[in-house]
């Protein structure tokens, strides 16, 4: 301020001191408002943009592209001597009959309830997701194959024992299960057909059970 009155003599010292020091008091706060509102409404779009690309509208879980990022996250793990990386896919029983006898709607609550029930018996450190219809999928980390088997086995039988209300109705839904363990060699895509194919042998031997890939350790079979 000094500097600027040595050099323009006609300015008079209460402009300069308005001109520095009284706008910028009374504007730097407007601007900052509307810069911080703008940056906040873009960083919520960019967050509320990014929900809509990898999440399941209906259930809330991942959807089936976010599924394949987190799974090959888990699969390079696993190469590094985490564990042992299992996928599986998941299909509620009967779930065109809940369509058809209680509508659409009943439908709806049904995979509102399997989602919530799966995102809630997640596998530590895994991911649960919805693929698509009524077919979900889960990916994860175990000590063993063994370990595994238990917690696919054990969620089969939660899922089954839970049920969903709809119109003051209880409606039991159970789902089947197919999974398998990975390679190094082998792809999401490739361990999700895998997968898919355990899936049909558990429908086929009767439906609420969990079947692995391998014909060994065969369909393993829930109570109902």
């Amino acid at each position: 301020v000094h500097i600027w009155l040595q050099i323009d003599p006609v300015i008079d010292t209460a402009s300069v001191y308005l001109a520095c020091f009284v706008l910028p008091a009374l504007i730097a706060p407007s601007c900052s408002f509307f810069v911080l509102r703008a940056k906040m409404r873009a960083d919520w779009l960019a967050a509320e943009n990014y929900r809509l690309a990898n999440s399941d509208e209906l259930t809330g879980l991942p959807n089936r592209r976010s599924f394949f990022t987190a799974a090959q996250a888990l699969q390079a793990r696993a190469a590094l001597g985490e564990g042992v990386f299992a996928c599986a896919i998941a299909d509620i029983d009967n779930f065109k009959r809940v369509n058809d006898d209680f509508g659409h709607e009943a439908g709806d609550n049904v995979l509102k309830s399997v989602g919530g029930s799966l995102r809630a018996m997640q596998p530590e450190g895994g991911v649960m997701a919805r693929l698509g219809g009524e077919e979900f999928a889960a990916a994860g980390v175990f000590p063993d194959e063994a370990s595994a088997r238990r917690y696919f086995q054990q969620l089969v039988r939660a899922l089954g024992g839970e049920g969903c209300f709809h119109g003051g109705q209880r409606l039991r839904v159970t789902i089947s299960l197919g999974y398998c363990f990975g390679r190094d060699c082998d792809t999401i895509s490739a361990l999700l057909r895998r997968a898919d194919h355990a899936l049909y042998r558990a429908k086929d031997s009767g439906k609420n059970r969990a079947a692995g890939d391998a014909p060994a350790p065969g369909p393993i079979r829930v109570p109902a």
